[in-house]
């Protein structure tokens, strides 16, 4: 069955064009109109009349769903991420509003993101923070309700995400470490049930034994640099202390140097630091941070405009995945 994106092909234009197109939209040119009803009429195209008749009753609201934390420290890709989201959206005429949710429930009542979802008084959905089974995906496929996760969805062919390959990731840092000739890494993690988690642990995982080596240990709940602080003084307060630390997240970086520092030592010289986000910050420590590029601007981009073409169009659960490779920025903190 011909959809949009087909038709959008064909005619070299976005979906979006041939949505103006069919809603008789003025602000397309008579040249790109021809070619696109052209192209609807040779491939047979029909118009979704329900789909249509929901999308002229925009709200021009979105919600991005971020997990409830006990803390409430929420991480600087987050913070960045969000923040271009929201640029982006902003050029669709969109406007954002952030809400906690839980990928265990979806609770749809008043007080909730998702019931005003259901209820009309919001367009569609971008999710952060998927779990292995993320109920939030399943409520939002079933009710038809245009959404992009912005990591993985591990179950559902139809939905779409927007994701950095987070096994890659834990291999490449990994590899690095090694190839710096590093061999008692230990690995720190947030949650182990979040998906990015448990693709990054198994990249690291792989690296280490592709090199005979076997990880120190890959410690999870490392959530916030507070946590990052105090498991590292526990580490360097034992005997069996490791030549570099992985961790997946910068700010929680600044967490382990403050550690090492406390403790009398020096970076690299007696533990190397490796880092996960590469935020501004990690070129103004001391020493440079070494981190690995989650490119968070252009997932934003395309979640957006995964999102958008979805509301536009009305065709949802087409299971678009975007994938972006990481990148490896090497500074002081690793270079022996």
């Amino acid at each position: 069955m011909v959809n949009i994106k087909d038709v959008a092909r064909l005619a070299g234009v976005s979906p979006r064009t041939v949505s103006r197109v069919i809603n008789q939209d003025k602000n397309v040119s008579e040249r790109t109109r021809k070619r696109v009803l052209q192209v609807i009429d040779e491939t047979g195209y029909r118009v979704n009349l329900l789909a249509q008749s929901l999308r002229n009753k925009k709200t021009g609201i979105l919600f991005v769903f971020v997990s409830e934390k006990d803390n409430a420290f929420l991480g600087e890709f987050h913070n960045v991420t969000i923040q271009h989201l929201n640029a982006e959206a902003k050029k669709l005429g969109y406007k954002m509003i952030v809400s906690q949710s839980n990928a265990e429930r979806v609770q749809a009542d008043e007080h909730d993101g998702f019931y005003l979802l259901t209820n009309g008084y919001a367009d569609g959905a971008v999710i952060f923070d998927t779990k292995d089974v993320d109920e939030r995906l399943t409520y939002l496929l079933e009710k038809k309700i245009p959404f992009v996760v912005i990591g993985k969805d591990k179950h559902h062919t139809e939905s779409s995400y927007v994701n950095l390959d987070n096994y890659q990731a834990g291999f490449m840092g990994a590899e690095h470490l090694i190839e710096q000739g590093y061999s008692h890494i230990r690995f720190m993690l947030g949650s182990e049930n979040y998906t990015v988690n448990e693709d990054r642990s198994q990249g690291f995982l792989d690296a280490m034994k592709k090199h005979g080596l076997k990880p120190m240990s890959v410690d999870y709940e490392i959530i916030s640099p507070d946590r990052a602080y105090s498991k590292t003084i526990e580490i360097l307060d034992s005997k069996d202390l490791p030549d570099a630390i992985f961790v997946s997240g910068d700010m929680r970086a600044m967490g382990v140097y403050h550690a090492i520092y406390e403790r009398g030592l020096k970076i690299p010289d007696d533990i190397a630091v490796l880092g996960i986000d590469d935020i501004p910050m990690a070129e103004f420590s001391y020493p440079t941070l070494s981190s690995i590029n989650q490119f968070p601007e252009k997932m934003a981009v395309e979640a957006i405009r995964i999102l958008d073409e979805q509301i536009e169009t009305g065709e949802v659960g087409q299971g678009e995945r975007v994938i972006f490779d990481p990148e490896l920025k090497v500074r002081q903190s690793t270079r022996k």
